[in-house]
């Protein structure tokens, strides 16, 4: 009953194409030693005690089958409008021995212009069956150059007395409470990917 089950140190990139559109984002997540040590039973099909790519690879195709259920916990915005995504592509899975990271590029189904509306992304679990927090070491990067006025920045983790406000906010609702943004409760207390652009 406890969550959550798996805990997840990530990265993730915003991606900018040659016209400084936004075309997506890639996240790289590095699972806690227990869910590698569950999801790799089995996987030694050669019995030498390690984990190659050819071993790896069923697994990394069954997690990007099945997130793909849970929109690969990537939800981007602009101006406070969902906005659909694409296949992922890129995907890739690494064991270093202890743990297993998982790579892969969410990509937008249509690149944004971030001039046209302040454009976010959040990583996170709505059930918090999975946790995700950002590594402390370049946690964000920007992959390409976006246009001139327009900024980018990691929101904080929210301190202790904005998590008691929300904490309070929220066992004041009913269980078919709906924010009025249309987004789960997982989403307010992930931390936003935000860009926004100068007049």
């Amino acid at each position: 009953m406890a969550h959550p089950h798996v805990w997840t140190d990530m990265r993730s990139s915003l991606m900018v194409d040659g016209q400084g559109m936004i075309t997506g984002i890639r996240v790289e997540w590095t699972f806690d030693e227990g869910y590698a040590t569950f999801a790799l039973e089995g996987l030694d099909t050669n019995g030498d005690g390690s984990y190659g790519p050819d071993e790896i690879r069923p697994l990394t195709d069954e997690n990007i089958k099945s997130l793909a259920e849970s929109d690969y916990f990537g939800f981007m915005r602009q101006g406070g409008k969902r906005l659909p995504h694409g296949a992922v592509t890129d995907y890739a899975q690494t064991y270093d021995g202890s743990r297993l990271t998982l790579f892969f590029v969410l990509p937008l189904a249509t690149p944004v212009d971030p001039r046209k509306g302040v454009f976010d992304y959040k990583v996170y679990d709505p059930d918090f069956f999975i946790s995700f927090d950002y590594m402390k070491d370049a946690p964000v990067e920007l992959e390409g150059t976006l246009p001139q006025g327009c900024t980018w920045e990691l929101k904080p983790v929210l301190t202790d007395e904005e998590l008691e406000a929300k904490r309070n906010f929220l066992s004041e609702k009913s269980k078919d409470w709906v924010n009025e943004t249309g987004e789960d409760f997982g989403s307010l207390f992930a931390r936003p990917v935000v860009v926004t652009c100068g007049s």
